[in-house]
């Protein structure tokens, strides 16, 4: 008879306490932001009524005040249960880094061409699928796209070079 051990515990990423004030902190920014750009517009009552700012200014007051509370509540907590464990995130950045990158890639191939890499390379790499099924998937889902949004519905859509030289 054997017994079974509990696995042990994965190590940790990242704590709830950590991100729970980093979130602040950004939110804390962002009603700052939202708060000196409102001033810098106008934040008071007029002669006619409120100035353009009035109410951004105070929905960024809101913010700030509802972020430092949660600031000052992650800051004094003493818990440090974890958010996510290493192979957790792991396995979210094989998806975020090859977005990020498909994203950068737009800006100067285009949307067709680094959709068509993106595609391609993730199917390979993701799915393990064979360099010619993952081609001509990409292919086909491509020149789909860019039939129905090009010619069909005449979206105009980030174009690069190849399809530059391609006259469109």
């Amino acid at each position: 008879m054997s017994q079974e051990t509990p696995d042990a515990p994965e190590p940790s990423a990242a704590s709830v306490r950590t991100l729970e004030m980093v979130v602040a902190i950004l939110f804390l920014l962002i009603g700052s932001v939202v708060m000196w750009d409102s001033a810098r517009t106008g934040a008071s009552w007029g002669d006619d009524g409120p100035q353009s700012g009035y109410f951004p200014f105070y929905i960024g007051l809101l913010m700030n005040v509802a972020s430092a509370a949660n600031l000052w509540r992650a800051f004094k907590s003493s818990k440090s249960e974890s958010f996510v464990s290493r192979p957790q995130i792991k396995l979210v950045l094989a998806v975020f880094l090859p977005c990020l990158v498909y994203v950068v890639l737009m800006q100067w191939l285009g949307l067709y061409l680094s959709s068509l890499i993106f595609i391609a390379v993730f199917m390979r790499w993701q799915g393990q699928f064979g360099w010619l099924k993952s081609g001509l998937t990409s292919l086909a889902v491509v020149m789909l796209l860019f039939v129905m949004f090009e010619i069909w519905f005449k979206v105009p859509l980030i174009k690069g070079p190849l399809e530059a030289a391609l006259g469109f």
